[in-house]
């Protein structure tokens, strides 16, 4: 892997992409895709650009996308999916990044699970309120599962890399995964909110034939490819009745202490 000066050094010469907070690479095939770089922290540092990236899935990019996303520099590739959905949608890294991929995936819905999110989404009726549920019981889900996020976590703390890390839509698996980045990191509520949030950006943007692969009927996609702000809370929640705080869970799961996190902030925070 390059060292992470000459990852920065690189990075600086990117002059196509402005620098501001969570600049959206404007992928037509993944419009949520965008970095983390440019979040300010509560004690007013801001996370350094072009070194972590998120996004959904990036299959069959045009020419103009690829052209993007090589300039992005990313070495790591972690894919928080399924194997049924790599198959179906793997990702198109661009031979120049040689990037290595990485298949973290979070084992947050069980088979009896998904055959009620499929009724929901498929079925002849269809709630908004059913489909909310369902959505919190999976975020509640990701803190049953929280030591399938530990690779990102070891990444980020143990390798000079410019990571990236995804699931399908980019909102859900990787919405909690980038929440508990930013808290490690030092942000806000308001701003973790924010950035969880602005997935909701994409939903108008994303591709939601996509969804017909799965059965899901396209004029429910849209709500679907959405996110509220009770999701996320309720994984949060979940953390605390599990573990009593965020941070015993943080140091117990992921072995992120008072330690790791000074290394992080050092890492990847620049003064303003």
């Amino acid at each position: 892997m390059k060292p992470l000066k000459t990852i920065l050094a690189t990075a600086a010469l990117l002059t196509s992409f402005s620098t501001y907070a969570q600049k959206n690479l404007g992928l037509e095939a993944s419009p949520n895709f965008r970095e983390l770089g440019g979040i300010e922290t509560a004690d007013g540092k801001i996370l350094k650009d072009h070194l972590i990236y998120r996004s959904g899935s990036f299959s069959n990019l045009p020419e103009e996308d690829k052209e993007k996303l090589a300039k992005t520099g990313i070495t790591t590739v972690i894919d928080f999916r399924s194997d049924y959905e790599i198959k179906r949608e793997p990702d198109d890294i661009p031979a120049s990044l040689d990037a290595e991929w990485i298949n973290s995936p979070i084992g947050n819905i069980d088979p009896k699970s998904m055959q009620q999110f499929m009724k929901a989404l498929t079925g002849p009726s269809f709630s908004t309120d059913q489909v909310d549920s369902l959505m919190i019981a999976a975020n509640k889900g990701f803190v049953d599962n929280i030591t399938d996020f530990k690779p990102l976590f070891d990444h980020l703390l143990e390798k000079d890399e410019v990571v990236l890390f995804h699931c399908s839509a980019g909102k859900d698996r990787t919405g909690f995964a980038s929440s508990l980045l930013l808290y490690t990191l030092g942000a806000d509520w308001d701003t973790i909110m924010a950035d969880y949030l602005r997935s909701n950006e994409a939903v108008g943007k994303a591709d939601h034939s996509k969804l017909e692969m799965y059965g899901i009927p396209k004029e429910r996609a849209t709500y679907m490819m959405g996110v509220k702000a009770p999701y996320l809370e309720a994984a949060w929640e979940s953390v605390r009745e599990q573990y009593g705080d965020v941070d015993t869970m943080l140091e117990k799961e992921l072995g992120i202490g008072k330690k790791e996190k000074k290394q992080l902030r050092k890492k990847y925070l620049s003064k303003k």
